[in-house]
């Protein structure tokens, strides 16, 4: 008979190993859960959107789902069929393509549309527009050599120098366009905001600050992050975790923006916005109505339609303008 195989011994601080990979692995699947009740909640609300949007969500979806499959084969593999083994611990499976190469993508899609949106915003943005597409393009193209040359590798110890400077390509390209979209979208909504000068519209334009602003500095910290654990922390998997969450926070971004017009445009934000006033006074009376619409456009871009109304004095005199953002 021939001898047992011996295991090779478990190292001391295995969780820096398999921690992060837990931890990225159980946020990754619950930023999946929110992204399919967003799914779902945009095809129910958006039917009669532009067919090209509809191919875009569709496409961020399957992408996403099968980023997520493959890290729930990944977690059986590392976790399951090669439980106390460090030999399967340390074998890349499948990860090599759900999350550098399918998160690439996702960031560059969702980096693109951002893209389109400034675009359509003021034509004179085409030069960050095509930098920030160049940057998207660099990152697909580093998410593929990373996940090739990954897979070869086959072990994360023998992958890790090999691919470093297609992890730096990727997040660093992610955090440089994500920044540049956050202030462009920014700049060109406050001078529109300043525009307009209505109440109603000054309420959606900051929500919609706030919104890229946020998901966009979100987007942008864990790239920067997953680049600062991989250099500052070596011999170790703590770099990992915000990696597998970058893919996912881009296409709930996306999905975020896009559902966000159905509160935009409910009546339920007069209240919130402010804009909706009466007074009284012992010989005047103004009532103020707000209304938005959303209009069809058969381009299918999105474009509100604000039209404010004020009655003064006896409610004879009524005075209306409108404005139209997009």
């Amino acid at each position: 008979m021939s001898a047992p195989q011996t295991l090779p011994p478990i190292p001391a601080h295995i969780e820096t190993l398999t921690g992060p990979l837990v931890v990225g692995e159980l946020l990754g699947t619950y930023l999946f859960g929110i992204l399919t009740v967003q799914f779902y909640l945009y095809h129910l609300n958006f039917p009669n959107d532009a067919k090209w949007i509809k191919y875009l969500v569709c496409s961020i979806f399957t992408l996403d789902l099968a980023s997520i499959v493959m890290c729930i084969a990944d977690s059986w593999h590392w976790f399951a069929s090669g439980y106390g083994n460090i030999i399967f611990l340390n074998d890349i499976w499948l990860s090599a393509f759900d999350t550098p190469m399918l998160g690439a993508f996702i960031a560059a899609i969702v980096q693109c549309f951002y893209c389109h949106r400034i675009w359509t915003l003021n034509k004179y943005t085409l030069p960050i527009c095509i930098l920030v597409s160049m940057l998207a393009v660099a990152q697909i193209i580093a998410g593929i050599y990373g996940a090739v040359v990954g897979h070869r590798a086959r072990t994360f110890a023998a992958a890790g120098p090999k691919v470093r400077a297609a992890t730096w390509v990727v997040n660093i390209g992610a955090a440089v366009a994500d920044v540049l979209i956050m202030v462009t979208m920014s700049i060109l909504l406050l001078r529109s905001r300043v525009r307009t000068n209505h109440a109603r519209t000054d309420f959606i334009v900051r929500r919609i600050i706030n919104l890229t602003v946020e998901t966009n500095l979100l987007s942008s910290t864990l790239a920067v992050l997953t680049v600062i654990l991989l250099v500052g922390v070596p011999n170790t998997n703590y770099f990992t975790a915000p990696s597998i969450l970058l893919g996912r926070i881009y296409s709930n971004s996306l999905l975020l923006i896009l559902n966000n017009r159905k509160y935009m445009s409910s009546d339920n934000v007069v209240s919130d916005a402010g804009t909706e006033s009466f007074h009284t006074a012992t010989r005047k009376t103004a009532l103020t109505f707000t209304t938005l619409a959303q209009t069809d456009r058969s381009d299918g871009e999105d474009r509100y339609q604000l039209t404010e109304s004020r009655i003064d004095g006896t409610l004879d005199d009524e005075n209306s303008n409108s404005v139209e953002i997009r």
